[in-house]
């Protein structure tokens, strides 16, 4: 399904996609690239069969633009008002809290999200079945402003090498944003807080291996050329970007899953556009850039 670029006046005013009606398609959300909705939903609704798996049946936030990405933006975590009968509550109860999250199922109800103004979609790492036990576990490796994005890639393979000795199988993602992700696929076994100790070990080695190069903590202080390795996602009610999902940012960049090979070659985290993406998966239609599955993901942790 190629994005449509043009709107006249010929054209119907709404789209119909998965069976939901998209309204106001040429409305325009991000002026740099003049991308409209209807260009956002034909890009979600291409991509859904990539996107579902991380996402349906997860808790969900959002961050809504009703107005596009140059104008104000909210998160949303809660069903709330004026979302489709395809968006679900999912409410849980955890020391003490309870906690009020949204989720969806199919296409329908991901294109419902789109409709309501939804440009960024952050999963849990954890389905609303299995909500102790979480099916990834992710690294953030934020950098600060002045650290150059050759330092982030350094600090990517430096993580996957420290995964890999321990038998795991980090999978690399660029965020659409200004860091990068690394991913390792879970069986479902491991519990929150069992996930969480061993991402701040691996956090910890790597801020003490090279403290003039990678912090461990939030402190905004003391991140001045350094790369945070935040393992701080790996726990309850927190979320990451999803891949395939475009950020709310000018031009619409994509969070994009990449194969180790293109490290080198890659330029930033956010260099890829809507049409960036959907030429990729046309030049590889069985999905092989974008193959998720961790042919270790039985493995257990062991800490040291």
């Amino acid at each position: 399904m190629p994005l449509e670029k043009k709107h006249d006046a010929t054209r119907p005013h709404s789209l119909i996609l998965h069976g939901i009606k998209i309204t106001h398609p040429d409305r325009v959300i991000s002026e740099t690239g003049q991308i409209t909705k209807g260009e956002l939903a034909q890009y979600y609704a291409v991509t859904a069969p990539l996107l579902l798996p991380q996402i349906a049946r997860h808790p969900l936030s959002l961050l809504r633009c009703p107005a596009g990405v140059d104008r104000q933006c909210f998160y949303q975590r809660s069903p709330g008002k004026g979302l489709g009968k395809d968006v679900h509550p999912f409410e849980f109860h955890s020391k003490g809290k309870t906690y009020e999250y949204l989720y969806i199922e199919n296409e329908a109800g991901l294109m419902e999200l789109i409709q309501m103004g939804a440009v960024e979609i952050h999963p849990w790492g954890a389905r609303i079945d299995a909500i102790d036990t979480p099916d990834r576990m992710i690294f953030d490796l934020d950098p600060g402003p002045d650290v150059p994005f050759e330092s982030v890639k350094i600090a990517a393979e430096d993580l996957r090498q420290r995964l890999k000795q321990r038998k795991l199988d980090p999978m690399l993602k660029c965020t659409g944003g200004k860091g990068l992700h690394v991913t390792v696929v879970l069986p479902e076994k491991q519990r929150w807080p069992e996930v969480k100790a061993f991402a701040r070990s691996i956090a910890d080695e790597m801020a003490a291996a090279a403290p003039e190069a990678y912090i461990a903590t939030m402190s905004k202080a003391k991140r001045v050329g350094k790369i945070f390795v935040d393992y701080l996602r790996n726990d309850y009610t927190a979320t990451a970007i999803a891949d395939y999902c475009v950020r709310a940012r000018p031009g619409a960049p994509v969070a994009v899953p990449l194969q180790w090979s293109e490290l080198k070659k890659l330029k930033s985290a956010s260099q890829f556009s809507m049409s960036d993406v959907l030429g990729r998966l046309k030049r590889n239609r069985r999905g092989a850039v974008v193959a998720r599955a961790s042919a270790n993901s039985q493995t257990h942790f062991k800490e040291g």
